[in-house]
């Protein structure tokens, strides 16, 4: 079946293919230039539940405004025309879509979709793109295709998303199976919905393959919602991490939107905290504080039995490039394998430093109650990662110095290897106490 054929019976699902009253008027009147803030006021009112959001949202701690805000039209002008939009989007595209015995884990797709449409948002303030809710509505919807498709050919997106979850990829299995994927199918959506077509255009192109720089979006929005989305710690699912053309392709977008490294792991931390505060005054569920730091736990030890594997796929290559006495090519390939492999710890480091600041803002805020350690316990546990981190992260700072010496000594590359195994022992053993005290 051709994708032509697909959008075809995606446009006979009238449901789908139109959004709620309100919102439509929403966005119609917050798209055009000669409305007023008592115009969209007037709309905002006729949705009681929206009504009562936006003044919740309005008077929060992230608004952080003078005077509490008390109708509907001060609201309005307080947070403007375009974050009135956003909001609205937000909320109303989180319960159009709540789809009855769904195969995709709902508080994990949403999960990430916020994340994504955070990281877009500030983004977009970094690089000045303006504006910046646009990049927030963006990211927020990049990933609608995929409940879209579930919802039209619910047999055969089950049988497919369970091999998505078993770690194949996703976009080719979409792609054998309805000649589209699922971020084309969201652009066609949001041009059904009259959604400003740029915005569907930067959403369509963000799983595109790296084959080189033509096949990265040129238009600023599409390389932001691409680059958040590559960024999102919170996958739908259990996915493969980043692989080398991923890795390029973050460090191109990054360069390309003028973000440097120390400036990109800054974010990736602030993303962490932004996300419970804006999920709750969203009415967004995400997962409770502590599904976050088991979820963040998780990953902390794939990305060690990822570190442990690497180094010792490069022991065996440090071993033979002795042998060929250190050839020019060898020595290249090796570099690439260090800079990989140092982007990885680097990834795990913002991961921990963002969830421990998670578990600080649930207990400071009484979320997490700790009478049985748990949190203490996890806290520790994060603590000796990083740790861990550090250890591997000087080791890689003596290999990224390539002292021909010290690597024709595999004894050296050994102990690299123990030193950490020994550090993940001390992980495994301490995850064990905790689940003992839970």
């Amino acid at each position: 079946m051709s994708e032509e054929q697909i959008f075809n019976l995606l446009k006979d699902n009238r449901e789908l293919a139109s959004l709620p009253q309100v919102l439509a008027e929403v966005i119609r009147v917050a798209d055009d230039e000669n409305s007023t803030a008592n115009a969209l006021a007037d709309v905002i009112l006729k949705d009681p539940s929206l009504t009562a959001r936006l003044l919740r949202i309005v008077n929060s701690p992230f608004y952080g405004l003078a005077r509490e805000i008390t109708t509907v039209n001060q609201a309005v002008v307080a947070m403007g025309l375009r974050a009135v939009k956003a909001m609205a989007l937000s909320t109303g595209l989180y319960h159009k879509f709540d789809i009855k015995n769904s195969i995709v884990n709902r508080v994990h797709f949403w999960r990430h979709s916020l994340e994504v449409a955070i990281a877009c948002r500030e983004i977009a303030n970094i690089c000045t793109y303006r504006p910046a809710e646009e990049a927030f509505v963006a990211g927020l919807m990049h990933d609608l295709g995929v409940l879209v498709l579930q919802a039209n050919f619910p047999d055969q997106f089950k049988r497919i998303w369970k091999l998505v979850e078993a770690g194949e990829n996703q976009i080719k299995l979409e792609e054998a199976a309805w000649s589209t994927n699922h971020a084309r199918v969201a652009k066609f959506l949001l041009d059904q919905w009259k959604i400003p077509r740029f915005i569907g255009e930067a959403i369509a192109g963000h799983h595109d393959d790296v084959h080189d720089e033509n096949s990265i979006p040129s238009d600023r929005l599409g390389q932001i919602v691409c680059l958040g989305n590559l960024i999102s710690r919170f996958k739908v699912c259990q996915t493969p991490p980043l692989d080398k053309s991923d890795v390029e392709k973050v460090d191109y977008l990054s360069q390309t939107l003028g973000i440097g490294p120390t400036v990109l792991s800054e974010l990736q931390e602030r993303i962490m905290k932004m996300l419970v505060q804006e999920s709750e005054f969203l009415d967004i569920q995400i997962g409770s504080p502590i599904d976050l730091l088991e979820a963040a736990n998780s990953l902390i030890y794939k990305q060690y039995i990822l570190v442990e594997s690497v180094l010792r796929e490069n022991r065996k290559m440090q071993a033979q490039i002795a042998r060929d006495q250190m050839k020019k090519a060898a020595l290249d390939s090796l570099k690439t394998i260090t800079a990989t492999l140092s982007h990885y710890i680097n990834n795990a480091s913002a991961t921990i430093l963002g969830r421990a600041q998670l578990v600080e803002l649930a207990v400071s805020k009484g979320t997490i109650t700790d009478d049985n350690n748990t949190a203490a316990n996890s806290m520790d546990v994060i603590i000796k990662s990083v740790e861990t981190i550090s250890l591997v992260l000087e080791e890689l700072k003596e290999m990224s110095s390539f002292d021909t010496t010290v690597y024709h000594d595999e004894t050296s590359i050994l102990d690299i290897e123990d030193k950490l195994r020994n550090q993940i022992a001390k992980i495994e053993a301490d995850k064990r106490i905790t689940a003992k005290s839970k």
